[in-house]
Parts: structure tokens; C-alpha cells; sequence
């Protein structure tokens, strides 16, 4: 594996169907964490730092004549970046490249995203816990952002509510 690119998967490409159809000569070769990142949903899966947490990932030999599809599936390089990050795997330290999301909010991802995801997870033998609590997590700050705006927001109270904008 010395001469190989290792992908760091942590997202819905740790699905081996959608990986099979992104990059067919691509090849699983192990599962490992990555230690001080969370998962985190902004609509789509990224990993953020926080020190003490963990990540479940699936780590791929990348073959070369994937990464330019892998590339373009990760929207890299303006949504996504490409960042060198070491990890361990049968007891040995690797570095590996993983895509990490340039900027956005956390928001929960669609239900079809998180089902890819989960499935990834079941098929990998991956700890479910770390992906409930990212879903938990995107759902509680929506909650809040929404019940923070409610219908009864008024951007300003000096104006009479049934002034519209002429054109």
C-alpha cells in the first residue's frame, strides 16, 4: 500500500455499490477511524475537528483512473478539498486523503443520502452510533434555527404589515 493512494471514506462512499459504480478499480482494503473529527450533516456528510471525538471511515486503494470521477463526484475542488490525514489499520499508521466541505451550515441530509449512508455503516461493520448522533445533531439546530424565525418574525416593527414593495 506504500505506492498506492489511500481514500478515506466517510460519507455515502463508504457504500459499495455506489463506490463499485464510481470507481470500479478502486478496492476496500480495511475499516479504521479518524481520531479528533466528528461527522457532521451540512445536508451532505462532512468531518469537522473536535478533539476527544471519532470517526468511523472505510479506507479504499484508490486507483488513479478513478480519482478523476471520484473528483468530480465530490464537487472537488470548490465543495470539497482534498486533505492528507493519518490513521491507524492492523496496527500500523497510514496517511490517506479524505474530502473535507469547503463551508456550508449543518442541515439534516435528505432521508435517500442518510439510507445510503446507513447502509454503508451495516455493510462495513461500522459503529451506527456516530452516524445517529450527526442526524440527531443537524436535526436539533434546524429545530432551532426554525423555532428561532417563526411566522410571528417582523424584520421591523416601525413598518405596518400590509406594506408591500411597489415596482
Amino acid at each position: 500500500m506504500k505506492n498506492k493512494q489511500l481514500y478515506i471514506a466517510y460519507g455515502s462512499n463508504i457504500n459499495l455499490e455506489q463506490m463499485a459504480y464510481r470507481c470500479p478499480h478502486s478496492k476496500v482494503v480495511g475499516t479504521s477511524e479518524i481520531k479528533d473529527y466528528e461527522l457532521e450533516f451540512r445536508g451532505v456528510a462532512t468531518i469537522v475537528p473536535n478533539k476527544g471525538a471519532r470517526v468511523p471511515v472505510l479506507i479504499w486503494e484508490l486507483d488513479e483512473r478513478d480519482l478523476p470521477t471520484l473528483n468530480k463526484y465530490e464537487g472537488y475542488p470548490s465543495f470539497y478539498r482534498q486533505e492528507k490525514m493519518t490513521f491507524e489499520m492492523d496496527g500500523k499508521t497510514y496517511e490517506g486523503m479524505a474530502y473535507l466541505m469547503n463551508r456550508g451550515t449543518i442541515s439534516p441530509p435528505s432521508q435517500q443520502y442518510y439510507n445510503t449512508i446507513l447502509q454503508g455503516y451495516r455493510e462495513n461493520g461500522l459503529d451506527e452510533k456516530y452516524l445517529q448522533t450527526a442526524l440527531e445533531n443537524s436535526q436539533q439546530l434546524e429545530y432551532y434555527v426554525n423555532d428561532e424565525f417563526d411566522e410571528d418574525f417582523d424584520e421591523d416593527y416601525d413598518l405596518d404589515d400590509d406594506m408591500q414593495m411597489k415596482f
